[in-house]
């Protein structure tokens, strides 16, 4: 998603940044700031994030004005960092995305509410359901916690995406049935692959980085 300037009317320009300010101060509420002063080199890690969020949305291509098809990465965002401060990264993202004329500042709101909010909260419930509910077995993490989380993430992004256009009487449901949602099956299964695969890689090497991940716990069984 990807919200123009002059796209959605004027008159919802502050509920736009109300939308913006209010979920980015969610997720700085609800993050571990103690937590981190005790372990600042998690701050690199969220630096980090940031900069891979950056640069899989800068490559990018417009299904219709204001829906875009690009990778989302927030699966493996929310499993590394946790949702508060996944909810910071996304949001710091496209406020840097803004800075650069890459993203309109009078979308910002709009695109963390579609594209943003979505895989991060499907992530946060399916890892913690799954680790309530299923054994603590390493490939049901892989396939259910980052692969099955990035798929679900990626449709609600597109589904939350398109219900905005909607409301807002933008495209109609026929647009959207047949421009947007037939493109989309091609970009889920390469969003989960991309997700597992960085995940994959970081709980070998480096399992303390990720912060919804036990080695013990999982390497055990």
């Amino acid at each position: 998603m990807n919200v123009a300037d002059g796209l959605i009317s004027p008159d919802f320009l502050w509920l736009n940044w109300l939308l913006f300010v209010f979920l980015i101060g969610l997720g700085v509420y609800r993050s571990p700031w103690r937590a981190l002063l005790h372990a600042p080199q998690r701050l690199n890690l969220i630096a980090a994030s940031v900069a891979f969020l950056a640069m899989l949305w800068l490559f990018s291509s417009s299904a219709l004005p204001g829906l875009s098809l690009h990778f989302l990465g927030l699966t493996v965002v929310t499993l590394l960092i946790g949702w508060p401060l996944a909810l910071v990264s996304g949001g710091v993202t496209l406020l840097l995305l803004s800075l650069a004329g890459q993203v309109a500042f009078s979308g910002l709101g709009w695109d963390m509410l579609g594209m943003v909010v979505p895989p991060i909260f499907v992530t946060a419930l399916i890892n913690a359901a799954a680790q309530r509910l299923l054994p603590a077995n390493y490939f049901i993490y892989l396939f259910v916690n980052s692969f099955f989380s990035a798929i679900l993430g990626a449709m609600a992004a597109a589904l939350a995406s398109a219900s905005l256009m909607l409301v807002f009487g933008i495209y109609t449901w026929d647009v959207l049935t047949s421009s947007y949602f037939p493109l989309l099956p091609i970009q889920w299964v390469p969003e989960a692959m991309i997700n597992t695969m960085i995940i994959l890689g970081l709980t070998l090497l480096r399992p303390d980085w990720v912060i919804t991940f036990d080695d013990q716990k999982y390497f055990r069984n």
